[in-house]
């Protein structure tokens, strides 16, 4: 099942016979950077891994649990692995978890430690598990909210720069070089800024677009960024969608994110390079109001109660609407999958965040930054023998951040301000979606974006949605109704093809798994 490599993986079982050990024995992901401050002794960097030394095993992560690992614990004994088609293969169960599907197919990530499946986990963050002769223990979690900053707006910049500066200093690219994947946003250019200025320059600068006029432009914008530095830039163009690609990045992402798809252009183009990347993960989630944060939001925090919040951000930043899904899911399957269960669900991890200086930005770093965008760098872009690094997440730099308070992100924006004062030279190029920058947008990471196929590749993809709903028919998770309503519209529009690919793929799969599942 495994996408691109040979799963690693860990199944230890207790049988009559003694102890059955299946798989890698020890293995360690992401990268370990000892503090040498002496002032605790945390561990900082991205990281995850197990060792089973014939008796016990022990598994563990980073602070922030940003490194995907898994694990499915039974009588039996227990599974581990990074990523969950690994632990499928080793013979997890296959059976659904319903509430936690709720939630994702209507926002697009997964809360806490929940996956598509009802016995597979994701480690928590600073998790420190073990198992030995049946015993299973597993302690972690977020660390407590940080008390509240209360600094002059100079002094907040002033700070976020020197951390950042110390953040860069902590994280110098190994001897084989490194690459940057640059877009128009703030975070992969303070990144690139600083690396600059303290004297190491990229091998290569990449970067990708959709098609689209936001796209392009915000490739144009990177590529101001890059030329700055007298560095080129590498454009990745990304070939049109199909329902195999689909497929690789649902695999790749362990079923857990509906993002990541354009990044596979990236993953491909780099995959022999074997140089270190930075990846600006967090930067402006814990630095800028993006579409998360606005005055009316932050005061609905402070005064509503979390179901009043769990519907507002379903209605806000919903991936799909609640028609849509009545239409796509099967009746029996849209029955288990209620709105009240997501409501619920989003509610009660909701209420673990509003003790934070910012709430919001609380709640969206430790479950869609945590739960998806970290897939990104660090299950996509993360080949064999690659360091990832994430400067925003340095221990020290992450702590100042977090700790403002809400009202300071709806004071202009502290990463641009941050940003301009350290490098004024470079001033005068506008960020995507900046005013001066009009029709430039994408995201962070690599301009990251809806992708488009073109006109041919929106005819292939039709094509390709048409013969996989023939072929699949019956299903048990899907409407076949609504879908044989879509093969008599003729061919279906760009947005409408991309939708209903999405969810047929990724839910066809999972439709696979349990259909094997209850076969075997």
């Amino acid at each position: 099942m495994n996408a691109d490599a040979p799963a690693t993986f860990l199944r230890v079982e207790r049988t009559a016979a003694g102890v059955r050990v299946r798989g890698v024995p020890q293995a360690t992901f992401g990268h370990r950077l000892p503090r040498a401050d002496g002032e605790n002794d945390e561990t900082d960097g991205i990281f995850a891994g197990w060792t089973w030394d014939g008796q016990c095993l022990r598994a563990g992560n980073d602070r922030y649990g940003m490194h995907p690992l898994f694990y499915w614990q039974d009588a039996g004994g227990i599974g581990v692995a990074p990523s969950i088609p690994a632990l499928l293969d080793a013979g997890a169960p296959v059976d659904l978890d319903h509430e936690a599907l709720a939630v994702f197919l209507r926002v697009g990530f997964f809360l806490g430690e929940d996956t598509p499946f009802a016995h597979i986990h994701a480690l928590p963050p600073a998790a420190r598990l073990t198992w030995q002769d049946g015993e299973f223990s597993l302690r972690g979690g977020r660390p407590a909210p940080a008390r509240p900053l209360d600094l002059p707006r100079q002094a907040l910049i002033d700070g976020y720069i020197a951390l950042f500066r110390q953040a860069i200093r902590r994280r110098p690219p190994p001897p084989g070089g490194f690459a940057v994947p640059l877009s128009g946003g703030r975070d992969s250019r303070h990144i690139l800024f600083e690396l600059d200025a303290q004297g190491h320059r990229p091998n290569c600068c990449l970067t990708t677009h959709d098609g689209q006029a936001k796209g392009i432009a915000d490739v144009r914008i990177a590529a101001r960024v890059a030329g700055a530095l007298g560095l080129p830039l590498t454009i990745v163009e990304p070939p049109p969608q199909s329902l195999e690609r689909m497929a690789r990045k649902n695999l790749l992402t362990s079923f857990c994110s509906d993002e990541h798809g354009w990044l596979l252009a990236v993953r491909d183009h780099s995959a022999a390079a074997g140089v270190a990347l930075y990846d600006g993960i967090a930067g402006d989630t814990l630095s800028s109001p993006g579409h998360f944060v606005n005055a009316g939001r932050a005061r609905l925090y402070r005064e509503a109660p979390p179901e009043r919040l769990a519907a507002d951000f379903i209605a806000s930043f919903g991936s799909c609407s609640e028609t849509a899904l009545a239409h796509l899911l099967s009746p029996a399957l849209y029955r288990r999958v209620p709105r009240e269960a997501a409501l619920a669900r989003l509610a009660a991890e909701i209420a673990r965040h509003l003790d934070a200086p910012n709430p919001i930005k609380s709640f969206t770093f430790w479950n869609r930054g945590r739960r998806e965008i970290a897939l990104a760098p660090f299950a996509l872009l993360a080949a064999p023998g690659r360091t990832v690094y994430a400067p925003y997440l340095d221990h020290d730099l992450f702590d100042f951040l977090s700790a403002m308070r809400i009202e300071e992100m709806l004071t202009g924006n502290l990463h641009e301000e941050a940003i301009h004062r350290a490098y004024p030279r470079h001033a005068d190029i506008p960020f995507e979606g900046a005013a001066g920058a009009a029709g430039e947008g994408g995201t962070e990471g690599c301009g990251e974006a809806g992708e488009s196929a073109g006109i041919s590749g929106e005819a292939a993809l039709d094509s390709g949605i048409r013969q996989r709903i023939l072929e699949g028919m019956p299903f048990r998770l899907l409407n076949n109704r609504y879908l044989l309503s879509c093969l008599g519209i003729g061919m279906l529009a760009p947005a409408r093809v991309r939708w209903i690919a999405d969810w047929l793929v990724y839910l066809g799969q999972l439709e696979a798994l349990v259909n094997k599942g209850v076969e075997s």
